[in-house]
Parts: C-alpha cells; structure tokens; sequence
C-alpha cells in the first residue's frame, strides 16, 4: 500500500511540473484522480482497522481468545452437565452437539464458562479458533449468515446472494482449521451446508455446539443431545442463600426464606433476580408478604407462565415505579441486543423519565444509579464491549416478561423490534407511548398515523426507503425521541416540524438523505440532541438548497451535536462561535468523513480531504474541542496549527494519511504544548518527528504516542525530544 501510495504522489508531482503547470495533461490527471480515489477507499479501510480508540493492543487471531462476561456455575448439577458436554467436546465421537432446556436454566452461563475454560489456555492444542454467535429468535440464514460473517470481519456485499454468503463463510473457517463454533439460543434447526459452516468431523477436528429451548431442533441437525436440568432443592437453597447474603441466618427469617426459594421452581435466573429483590431485607414481615404474593401469583399457572411468576415478582419489588419504567423501556430493544448505557440513559433523559434537576451531569449519574440497582437485582445484565464502555443486555426470559407486562399497560407500548417484518401495515394505536419496529427489513411506512400520546419512535436499523405522505408525523405532538438512523430515506418529511416537543432527532448512518429542507430545526425549539455522523446530508451556508447551517447556529437548545460541514470555509466561517461553548458535546466533520470507531464521550473535530496548506485555510478550531483528527489532508507539518498551541482543552490529535509530511514539527516550534495522547499513522513519507532541535515547550505534556505504518520513519524520539518529554508514559509503534 505504501507503494501506491508513493507512486500516486510521484504521478501527481509530475503532472505539477508538466509545462510548469501551464499546459496540464488532462486525460492523465483525470486518470491518476480515479486511482487516487480508489487508493484513499483502501486507506480509509486500513485506518478503520488501525483505529486505536481506547488505547492499543495487538489482537491475537480475530475472536480466537476473547473471554465473555459470565457468572461461576453453581450446584452439582450443572457442574456435571458442564463436564459432560466438556468431554463430548474434547472428545471425537460427537462432532456436534446440542445443549437443551428450558429458558434461565443456565445453558448459555455453562457454554461461557466452557469457551472461556478453552479459550483461555495459553498452550490448547484442542482448537485454533473460538468463536461465538448469540443467534436468537426470529434469525433466518440470511441474518445468520452476516452475524457470523461480523464475527469472522468478513467483508460482505450488499448484493451477495446466500450463495456468495455460504462461500465466504465456509473458506473464512477453513482458513482456521480447527473450529469450536457455539451457536447460542437457537429456535429453530438450519442446514450448517446451507450457512457455509463446514460439517464438523473426526477428521476436520471442528466442532460445533449449539444451545435451545427445543430439543427438537438436536434431531433434525444430528446434533448430540445434552439436557440442562434444574438445580436440586438443596442446590438451589444454596445458591439463594448466597444471593440474599446474610440475613435469612435469623432462624424467624430462614423457612420464610426457604419457602420462597422454592417458588423460583429451581430456575437459576428466577433465584438469582428473586434473590436479588430481597437483598439486605431482614424484617420477618416482608419476607410473609413476599411469600403470600408468590403464592397467589403462582396458583393459577403452569409452564413457562409459571416460570414467569417469580420474574414479574422481582419487577413487582422494585418498587420505585422510576425503576420500573426504565426497565420496561429496555424491552424497545431487540432480543439479545446490546444496549449502549450512554444511549439508554440518554433516552430516558430525554423521554422525561428522569426529572431534568441540576446539571446533565447530575441526569446522567442518576441514570448510571438506575443501571446499577436494575444489574444488581439481574434484570439486565452487563456485557461491555473490548473497550471497556458499558452495555447492557435483557435476558430473553426477561423480555419476553417485559413485554407481557407493557401488552397490559395504559398507555401501552407497541414492541415488532428485529421480527424480519418487510411491510407494517397495521394501523398503530392511538393510546400508543412508545413504538419499536427498529432491526427490521420495512422499506415503506404510510399513512397518518394518529398517535397523539406517543414518546419514543424507534425505526433504526430498516432498509426504509420512503415515508408517505410527507405529513405522517403530523399527529405525534408529543414525541421526543426519533432514530431513523440507518435507514434509506433520501428526504427528511416536512411533517417533522411538527414535533414540536422533540428532544433528540437521531438520522445516523443515513446514507441517501439529499433533502433536509428548511425550516425543520427552528421550529424544533425543544431540539438538545442532533446526530447526522456519515450522513448523505452535508451543511453549508445554503440559499433556497435546504437547511443551512445557521439553522443548527440559532438554535438555542442544542446540547449534543454530531454533523458534518460540506466546505472547509463553512467549518471555519463558524469554527470561534460562542455557540460551541454552550454545548455539552460536540462532533463536527469537515470533508468526506473516514468511517471511525464509536469516540468517547468528548467534543471532536475531524478535518479529511482537505489543503490546510494555504494561509486563508489555516485551522481554527472551536475553543472547547478535545480531539483533533486530520486525515489525507494536504499539509507538510504541524506548524500550520500555531493557532492551537494554547487551547487546553484539545488533550488528542491524531494525523492519518497525510501524504506529503515529512516532519511533524521543525526546531524552536513549542507545538501543541497540552496534547496528551499522539497518533501518527500511513504516512509514508515521514522521516522524523522533529526537524532540529526541538523547543522545550514542545510535547511537553504528552504521556502516550502511538505511530503506526510510517515505513520511512527511522528514529522514532530523537535523545533530546525524549528527554523533555517527563509525562510520557507508554509508546507503541507498529510497522506491518
């Protein structure tokens, strides 16, 4: 890569030298931008994959050795269960197995356990890859196919056929050898073939292992069929006991206590979220009513309703309706989606779930108060992604309890969340106070929907192409949160002026949005939160074009912000508004954005494609930014940046495929004294960090510097740079 890019840079020099510029050969520069253009597409991938987001690590083979979040297994029963399917694993007569039983008896805890037991040794010689796929009700090939293709980081077309699908699938795990493919919460049977996972065998040494509530999905599939049971009595007093903590030591309090542990119907999930309702209660009287409430729920049911009892009584004994509210809003969200704590707080902020007292911040910890008392009490769980930022996830058990209940309430909530629906044609109800059809295949949404009382709207995450007519949002007065994020539409209704009580406006990802027309975002007078990263619709000073960005200027409310500008001039026309200083966080891309990972929470500008070389385009930035990013702009070094030597609050730069720098900074230039964290990457033409001696000033408070494939780079802290930087604490340098 650095080759072509090199040979690029050299075609495009001499085309400047030709007739000293006058007499240009046309043909071949169009020729050269074409392939310039492919060569930045293949950049922009590699510095995807270069990303260092939260630091940086080598990642050994993808999704070889990566433990996941579990709890221990408990009782003797399951121990022995988790043994027998260990030794059908290791052993060769069973190449596929099937984990049965029912749902919260601890059939995904036992296969976490067991992948991360194998996982995790540093000398297994039983399997070269482990890899983990959560598949889920209402999972068709197609879908399956791309969860493991996303496992696997391969590339599919939005055009592959199934077939094309199967045949990457099948050559991605041949390329891995020996295989332990688990295939968690399965509800109905596939064809391995048909999916282009190769037959597990005695020869191949792969296995594949696959867990459901069904076992009549084993037969079909051939697979080895092993039943989970439910704890014993004794077991499961035990593991209540531990959950409840010391308390039911009070001889008054323990045959309560024992007699509501048997309610739990030796269920694990349903002993761990009873046992975490009564934590810490040591009042006699409170476990009688806990008992006689059990009782009665209990009476009439059988079966999977019965199972739901002791779920709905942990709900019932959260007691603050808050609470409960909060995590009824958890179930908007498809089975076995992992929720970003950051998003579901935000939306509880912004439905008005959470009293709007204080600062955001005080919001925003009330929220993280909320997550933590709904985890602690395991109705939702945390699964944090390899970075380190919170997730939560529901149970599916859990949400299917969820559900049942908002079914009951009024005003209700409407949940179609990643059901595969290709049309909705249903007439929503009017009482109506939060509708998810999010993670479905709609193409079109029609009519006039009279949805008078209705919160939240969740259509993320469809192909949806078109909404008609233009005024279908005319009767959703009171709507306050919106996500059309990866979506198709090409054109923002009219209609959404109307929601006047919208507080965040969610349009991702949106990546054939053309139209925004005018006179949306003023009449959005409750707006705080706009989110438009790799849109279609790029802002720029317009006339009579659309919406122009002295829209989102004016707007008063705006807190959170993520657009990107069209011009460099238009980004820096606005870059010293005071607007910026009343914003809680910001995101402002300039040119054609590189796709990045998720930012932390901090205020960004990123500046791509763009000549920051000539005097009118020096770089101002908003006094409030905190991340810096430049990629494949024209610039030679960093002295174009003496604007910024002093702006405190900018603590990370980043410089990404920048062709033509050579150095990053020449002798006596006290640059970006503040940064704190460095990454340099794909620059090929780098020869040294600084050129001279330094000044003092220089770097001073860097602590972490990360380059990464700048091949022309020698000396990568010449002796007296490094000697004056006294807080750098890690240094990574990659060249591949």
């Amino acid at each position: 890569m650095e080759r072509k890019v090199s040979d690029a840079q050299r075609n495009f020099e001499e085309q400047k030298k030709c007739g000293k510029g006058h007499f240009p050969n046309y043909y071949r520069r169009r020729k050269i931008s074409k392939k310039s253009s492919t060569l930045i597409g293949q950049m922009d991938k590699l510095i995807i994959d270069g990303n260092f987001e939260n630091g940086v690590t080598i990642e050994p083979l993808p999704h070889a050795n990566n433990a996941l979040p579990t709890m221990p297994i408990k009782g003797k029963t399951a121990e022995l269960t988790q043994q027998e399917i260990l030794d059908c694993i290791l052993g060769t007569e069973k190449p596929l197995i099937g984990v049965h039983g029912m749902g919260g008896v601890g059939k995904t805890t036992i296969m976490r356990n067991i992948h991360n037991d194998l996982s995790q040794q540093l000398e297994s010689k039983h399997f070269d890859c482990f890899i983990w796929i959560t598949v889920s009700n209402d999972v068709d090939v197609n879908k399956l196919q791309r969860k493991i293709a996303k496992e696997l980081k391969i590339d599919m077309e939005e055009d592959d056929d199934e077939n094309d699908r199967a045949r990457k699938i099948f050559n991605a795990l041949k390329r891995r050898k020996k295989f332990l493919l688990i295939l968690d919460d399965m509800w109905k049977q596939f064809d391995l073939v048909e999916v282009g996972i190769p037959i597990p065998s005695e020869e191949n040494g792969c296995k594949v292992v696959l867990t459901t509530r069904d076992k009549g999905i084993c037969g079909p599939m051939q697979a080895h069929a092993i039943e989970v049971r439910v704890l014993s009595e004794d077991e499961s007093w035990e593991f209540f006991k531990n959950i409840v903590g010391g308390v039911i030591l009070s001889k008054d309090i323990e045959n309560l206590a024992k007699d509501v542990a048997k309610e739990c119907c030796n269920l694990p999930l349903a002993i761990k979220t009873v046992g975490g309702s009564m934590c810490g209660v040591d009042n006699a009287a409170v476990w009688m009513d806990a008992l006689k409430d059990l009782n009665e729920a209990n009476g009439g049911f059988k079966g999977i309703d019965k199972v739901f009892t002791p779920l709905k009584f942990s709900y019932t004994r959260l007691g603050d309706t808050l609470l409960q509210y909060c995590f009824l809003f958890c179930s908007l969200y498809p089975e076995d989606y992992e929720i970003s704590a950051n998003e579901l707080i935000d939306n509880w902020i912004y439905e008005g779930l959470i009293d709007k007292r204080g600062t955001r911040e005080d919001n925003i910890n009330k929220g993280h108060t909320i997550l933590d008392q709904l985890v602690k009490v395991s109705m939702l769980e945390r699964c944090d992604n390899r970075a380190g930022k919170m997730f939560v996830k529901m149970h599916d058990l859990i949400r299917d309890m969820a559900i049942d209940i908002t079914r009951a309430e009024k005003p209700r909530s409407v949940i179609y969340a990643g059901r595969q629906l290709q049309d909705f044609s249903m007439e929503l109800p009017e009482d109506a106070m939060r509708i998810s059809l999010m993670l479905n295949d709609i193409k079109v949404l029609s009519g006039e929907p009279n949805c008078q009382h209705l919160l939240t709207l969740f259509l993320q995450k469809n192909p949806l192409r078109k909404i008609s007519p233009d005024s279908y949002f005319n009767h959703m007065c009171s709507l306050r949160v919106l996500n059309l994020s990866s979506t198709k539409i090409k054109s923002l209704p009219n209609s959404v002026s109307n929601l006047k009580n919208l507080h965040a406006l969610h349009l991702d990802n949106t990546l054939e949005l053309r139209v925004f027309p005018a006179g949306i975002i003023p009449r959005l007078s409750h707006l705080e939160e706009l989110t438009m990263s790799r849109s279609r619709w790029m802002w720029s000073s317009k006339t009579g074009e659309g919406a122009g960005i002295e829209e989102i200027m004016n707007s008063t409310r705006l807190a959170i912000l993520d657009i990107q500008f069209q011009e460099l001039s238009d980004f820096l026309q606005h870059a010293k508004s005071n607007k910026w200083r009343t914003m809680k966080r910001f995101v402002l891309s300039v040119g054609r954005s590189v796709l990045l990972a998720p930012m932390a929470e901090c205020s960004c500008v990123k500046i791509c494609g763009c000549d920051l070389v000539g005097e009118e385009n020096q770089l101002l930035l908003p006094n409030t930014t905190q991340r810096l990013v430049i990629s494949f702009c024209q610039i030679s070094s960093l002295w174009h940046f003496t604007r910024l030597l002093h702006k405190s609050e900018l603590y990370r730069c980043e410089i990404k495929g920048c062709l033509n720098m050579e150095y990053l900074m020449a002798e006596e230039e006290p640059l970006l004294p503040e940064i704190t964290i460095l990454e340099i990457s794909y620059i090929p033409e780098l020869l040294v960090l600084c050129k001279g001696i330094p000044s003092p000033d220089a770097l001073k408070s860097l602590e972490s510097l990360i380059v990464f494939r700048c091949g022309k780079l020698k000396y990568l802290l010449p002796a007296r740079l490094l000697q004056q930087l006294r807080c750098l604490k890690s240094i990574f340098s990659l060249e591949l």
